[in-house]
């Protein structure tokens, strides 16, 4: 923890450095002339600052940015420690969240919407990837959503985002429900397992979990081919670009509220991360290998697939509105029945 300020000089104090200069050694003068450059820090530390952030994230690409931003000292200016530590279900996130726990959490999109319009008050801050997942098949080279029917297909967190997009997506293009087998899993390391295992045709996961099922299943032999992203599946859903703005940064609205400052820094820090890690992949899969426990090489070809671009809430907007007016029209009880009003979107 970097030390902080406990004091300032006053103009007294200015003033009897200036008078005593006279009677200064030389050793004198340098440790004044020292105390001088150091002057702008201690102006700076009146700019608001946190003690300590606790942050949460899931284990997907957004760790990976989190972890690398992390490493670059982005977070420097903001607070004096960050915590930052994994959820691994989406029962978790909530508690964390709604506890008070953890009051700045990386969330599913879909899941802001859910706890808002249900009453709990949470401010989106900002989007953080353009999608990070899509299919993994056996046996089949680029399968798409039509190519699951008499497939059995392992899907994590099945009430959650990844269960409600893969719906989504089989709705969408008519394919119903008794025409393969959907497998339940908790995490998506729970499903790479079931996949890897031959308990699975194809399996629905997110980055960095793809890229390492697709490196184990191929180093054991097995078939393994990447398939349709789910970005390009919403894009053909709501005519935008391909985007599945999926994972956001959400902040609780009381804490929020008590520094309003926040969102701003946090947004900008993490789009210099964004930047950084999709310029250098290799130097942030390092900075996230030991945080997200994997290996770093695998990281560094996962990241081109966890397409992370970080947007302001605001400038996100459209697209996550088209996010939700899917899902409504898939099953209106996803996110509550209706889409957010302007007290969502904390800028």
């Amino acid at each position: 923890m970097k030390g902080r300020v406990a004091a300032q000089c006053t103009t007294r104090n200015t003033e009897e450095f200036a008078m005593a200069s006279f009677d200064f050694t030389r050793r004198k003068a340098l440790l004044v002339g020292a105390a001088l450059l150091a002057t702008p820090a201690i102006l700076r530390a009146d700019s608001p600052r946190l003690p300590r952030l606790v942050l949460q994230t899931p284990g997907s690409g957004p760790a990976i940015l989190m972890a690398h931003a992390r490493a670059l000292g982005l977070f420097d200016t903001i607070a004096d420690e960050v915590d930052l530590s994994i959820w691994t279900t989406g029962d978790e996130m909530r508690a964390g969240l709604v506890s008070g726990n953890v009051p700045v959490s990386v969330v599913p999109t879909q899941a802001a919407a859910s706890l808002y319009n249900r009453g709990f008050a949470i401010k989106l801050v900002a989007t953080l990837t353009d999608g990070h997942c899509g299919l993994v098949a056996r046996g089949m080279e680029d399968c798409t959503i039509p190519d699951l029917r008499g497939k059995s297909v392992v899907v994590p967190a099945f009430n959650d985002f990844t269960g409600h997009m893969m719906r989504l997506a089989l709705a969408h293009h008519g394919v119903g429900l008794d025409a393969l087998t959907l497998i339940p899993a908790t995490t998506q390391m729970e499903a790479a397992q079931v996949l890897l295992s031959g308990r699975a045709d194809v399996a629905f996961l997110a980055e960095p979990g793809a890229t390492a099922a697709l490196m184990r299943g191929r180093a054991d032999g097995q078939d393994l081919h990447r398939g349709v992203q789910m970005r390009d599946e919403l894009g053909r859903v709501t005519g935008l670009r391909p985007s599945l703005p999926q994972a956001a940064l959400a902040m609780r609205a009381d804490f929020a509220s008590q520094h309003p400052w926040l969102a701003a820094p946090l947004t900008k820090a993490l789009a210099e991360a964004a930047e950084d890690l999709n310029t250098n992949p290799a130097q942030a899969a390092e900075h996230a290998a030991p945080f997200v426990e994997r290996a770093a090489p695998m990281l560094a070809q996962a990241i081109p697939f966890a397409n992370i671009n970080v947007l302001a809430a605001h400038v996100a907007r459209p697209e996550v509105e088209a996010l939700y007016q899917a899902l409504i029209a898939a099953d209106a009880g996803i996110i509550g029945g209706a889409l957010p009003d302007d007290g969502l979107y904390a800028v």
